[in-house]
């Protein structure tokens, strides 16, 4: 064998090698009950006891957990399917979700620090995390579900959890009357798998950026469930007086004040 072909050779094992080591960025599925969550979730000391599944979302689950008599929510990103594939055979690796997990539990955890209403955040384990459930026998109900009495009040704590929001770095992505919770007579933001996290100085121009879309849409949304209650918000120009806590060397943009019901929210 020349000297060539057996460069080639080494080459040819050495890549195989390292593909053989690697971790791959999907495994092979497994269809996963409530038992094999229960058992993941015990485990790894998170609850004492799974008691039952809460809802389902695009790429995790929540159950309901408890610890020491406490109920918890556990929410557990999917390792075994995927949604957009509905007949693959393949899901995500651990480490891949695992690290969709450590990210939203970080958010969380910042945001929860900043002040903004959120379940208290408890612990994670790879794919999984614990925090404060919120409700007593049933989960506390959405804004979705509500026919809110007093809609004025809610609009101006809505639009001023999107100002703590900033003020803690953070951008939701995807506020919606579904993700918003009504409990003891406040209301609660949860899910960030999609927020912004702009707190860094190293990538915050760029972070800045692709947040303010999130947040007009955020604020849009915002707009629109509360128009279909009565109330009046401006958008727009919410998004005008905020957008100086996102990206403060930007300019202020042309339009109407935001009114709830006549009044400026403030």
């Amino acid at each position: 064998m020349s000297a060539k072909e057996l460069a080639s050779a080494r080459s040819f094992w050495k890549r195989r090698e390292l593909r053989a080591g690697r971790r791959s960025r999907f495994v092979e599925v497994r269809e996963v009950s409530l038992e094999t969550v229960r058992a993941d979730a015990v485990e790894n000391g998170l609850v004492d006891n799974v008691v039952a599944l809460l809802g389902t979302g695009k790429e995790a689950d929540v159950y309901i957990g408890m610890w020491k008599g406490t109920p918890l929510a556990l929410k557990v990103y999917r390792i075994h399917r995927t949604s957009y594939r509905k007949h693959g055979a393949i899901g995500y690796a651990p480490d891949r979700m695992g690290a969709i997990a450590a990210r939203e539990f970080t958010i969380l955890q910042k945001a929860y620090r900043g002040g903004v209403p959120v379940p208290t955040p408890a612990r994670r384990v790879d794919n999984m995390f614990t925090m404060r459930f919120l409700g007593t026998e049933e989960m506390a109900p959405s804004l979705r579900r509500l026919d809110p009495e007093k809609p004025e009040e809610l609009a101006r704590e809505a639009v001023g959890i999107v100002e703590k929001l900033l003020d803690a770095f953070i951008v939701h992505g995807d506020l919606s009357e579904y993700n918003t919770l009504s409990w003891n007579d406040r209301l609660y933001v949860i899910d960030f798998p999609q927020a912004v996290d702009f707190s860094s100085k190293v990538d915050r121009h760029q972070k800045t950026r692709e947040a303010a879309p999130l947040l007009l849409r955020d604020l849009q949304n915002v707009e629109t469930y509360f128009k279909r209650h009565g109330v009046s918000v401006n958008a727009r120009e919410v998004f005008t007086r905020l957008l100086p806590k996102l990206q403060p060397d930007m300019g202020a943009l042309d339009s109407e004040s935001p009114i709830a019901d006549g009044k400026e929210l403030r």
